[in-house]
């Protein structure tokens, strides 16, 4: 089973407090889609785990992330930097891509790592209270794999990630988990 963090550990830091109130409140004032991501921006703290895989043994985890609009604003860019600690040898980098397409009516996100094999694409429908849920693919050397990212807004302006993958059996299997908070 590999591990397939990079969504997870990106994404999960970023949720300011302002947001909890607004993504409804935008979206009917005709506000972009796109808008409701903004809980993404910033630069965020994270610290958490990875779950015991295969080879690789469950450890603590810490990382910096930092959140921009780019592209002329149809994009969040957010970047993720693992930091040095316990269990991390391999430190874990990407950059992830969130947006809307607006012939599918859904967010989206496009994902690539350090690996130098590895990207992904996915979906979202947008939040359903405080969560939102990320429906990946990824693409490892030319083999595809299902993942999927959950997020969560906390009370204080954090946010906390839960990434899942298929086992051999179909079931869904908890990979990782971190929550960030705002420098």
């Amino acid at each position: 089973m590999k591990y397939h963090a990079p969504a997870i550990l990106i994404s999960l830091a970023l949720v300011s407090s302002a947001p909890f109130a607004k993504p409804a409140a935008a979206q009917a004032q005709g506000a972009s889609p796109l808008e409701q991501l903004n809980v993404f921006l910033g630069d965020w703290t994270c610290t958490g785990r990875l779950m015991a895989m295969g080879h690789s043994p469950a450890h603590a985890t810490r990382g910096k992330v930092h959140g921009e609009k780019a592209l002329d604003g149809h994009w969040i860019a957010i970047r993720y930097d693992q930091l040095a600690g316990a269990g991390s040898s391999n430190l874990y980098h990407v950059i992830q891509y969130f947006g809307y397409d607006s012939k599918i009516k859904s967010l989206v996100d496009v994902l690539i790592d350090n690996s130098g094999s590895s990207s992904a694409t996915g979906r979202s429908s947008g939040w359903v209270g405080n969560k939102i849920t990320f429906e990946n693919t990824e693409n490892t050397d030319g083999s595809p794999s299902p993942y999927r990212d959950v997020f969560t807004r906390l009370g204080g302006g954090g946010i906390s990630h839960a990434g899942f993958m298929r086992d051999k059996s179909g079931k869904w299997v908890q990979t990782d988990e971190e929550t960030c908070h705002l420098r």
